[in-house]
């Protein structure tokens, strides 16, 4: 019988089993603790939250514990008003994972989709996603502290926002105001922590930390007043940015420069006129209408007209007690004041990028956003072996990136050099053109 030597052999077992090795020693992508908690903060949130409402309703005589995380504590019934306490922790620590779910469901469940749906490619889609749950949130809460200011006695009249102090009652929609802002605020440090860091990271940790240090000691130094006119300022134009930004990405170049221009101008008022000018209240009407001293932590009288019983203590008492004596003086006023001027100081720096950007836009019509970090909104392109190679061939490094410069290059959508950021990179993050 003849044998026939025309076909190869078959593979021994230790070829075989090389070929099983090589595939099995790909590079395993290792997942990083911050990427766990970004894939799972949903459950994360909602399963702490739920264990708590399974507490609650199952087992009434935890109530007096649980109660505190669902609805605000220490309210008033002779007078009709809240005052603050240390349950109102608990309200701010549900209030942080509220957030972080509303959020991640907000973009992940509906506005990431909705912008895939519509034809963004995967970045822009989760940028856009982003600025949408920010618009989506001002456009609640500035609207909500406004309509809290202009229904109050201070309502543009500073000096008048020192009138009641250091009476402790607050009402319940203002005291929910306070608290859910503060709890916003905090949930931002841990956002930005967890999100790809860019360029302009530490600035708005930095920003991020002083607002929460300064909305807790001014809820527990009783600066209700000051405190809602702060946030309105400065959430006007906190509204007006992620629209911009949303604009952009959508591509309506006409109504993001609209609303540039709009953000533009709101911010010079709010920021740069109407703010400092609280901060001239604080230090001209403060004196008069505070009168240096301490007073009663229960009945807001003054007791003694000494605003430095000791030499630090005091300004710790309302930390420490609640209900014991709060002082007033240059210390004090001076804390506070200079918090508010370092914000100012922040928003100084920003808006002085805003403007390069636009008079370099009005000049040259060149513009690259300097808060922003490079936003390649092109995915990593795969590289193909053209069809016409024999079967096999090894493809190297340079012939791939040959490939991909050709493409960049001479294909339909051409990327422009990193050092030439034409009009259509106009302002980065903030910008209106829809980058090609």
């Amino acid at each position: 019988m003849a044998i026939d030597t025309s076909s190869p052999p078959p593979p021994s077992v230790m070829e075989l089993n090389a070929c099983v090795t090589t595939a099995s020693h790909r590079p395993v992508k290792v997942t990083t603790f911050r990427e766990w908690v970004v894939t799972h903060q949903i459950g994360i949130s909602l399963t702490t939250l739920s264990m708590l409402l399974a507490i609650h309703h199952l087992y009434p005589s935890l109530s007096p514990y649980t109660t505190p995380f669902f609805q605000l504590s220490y309210y008033q019934p002779s007078q009709g008003v809240y005052i603050q306490g240390w349950d109102d922790i608990y309200f701010v620590v549900s209030s942080i994972f509220a957030f972080t779910a509303i959020r991640a469901i907000a973009i992940e469940w509906f506005i990431q989709p909705l912008a895939m749906w519509i034809g963004l490619k995967r970045k822009a889609s989760i940028r856009l996603a982003e600025q949408g749950w920010m618009f989506l949130y001002y456009a609640f809460f500035w609207t909500f502290g406004i309509y809290l200011w202009s229904q109050s006695n201070y309502w543009m009249d500073f000096k008048a926002i020192w009138a009641e102090w250091p009476a402790r009652g607050v009402s319940g929609s203002l005291k929910w105001y306070l608290l859910a802002q503060l709890a916003f605020w905090l949930q931002q440090i841990f956002v930005v922590n967890i999100e790809e860091r860019r360029k302009d990271h530490y600035q708005m940790l930095t920003h991020h930390f002083i607002t929460s240090t300064l909305l807790a000691s001014a809820y527990i130094y009783s600066f209700y007043n000051v405190s809602n006119v702060v946030l309105s300022l400065m959430d006007a134009v906190d509204l007006l940015l992620p629209l911009a930004k949303i604009l952009k990405y959508l591509g309506y170049e006409l109504s993001c420069n609209i609303a540039f221009g709009a953000l533009m101008v709101v911010w010079l008022v709010s920021r740069h006129i109407l703010y400092p000018s609280l901060c001239w209240s604080i230090f001209k009407d403060v004196p008069a209408a505070m009168p240096y001293g301490c007073y009663s932590g229960t009945t807001a009288e003054m007791i003694s007209t000494n605003g430095y019983p000791d030499q630090l203590t005091h300004l710790f008492y309302p930390f420490l007690d609640l209900d014991g004596p709060i002082c007033m003086n240059r210390t004090v006023k001076w804390l506070f004041l200079s918090s508010l001027l370092s914000l100012q100081l922040l928003s100084l720096i920003w808006f002085t990028m805003v403007i390069r950007v636009a008079i370099r836009v009005l000049r040259t019509g060149n513009a690259e956003d300097s808060r922003s970090d490079a936003e390649d909104e092109d995915e990593e392109e795969e590289v193909h072996v053209p069809k016409d190679l024999p079967n096999g061939s090894p493809v190297s490094v340079s012939t791939e990136v040959s490939s991909a410069e050709y493409r960049r290059s001479n294909g339909p959508s051409s990327v422009r050099p990193r050092g030439r950021i034409d009009r259509k990179a106009l302002l980065g993050r903030i910008g209106c053109d829809k980058p090609t």
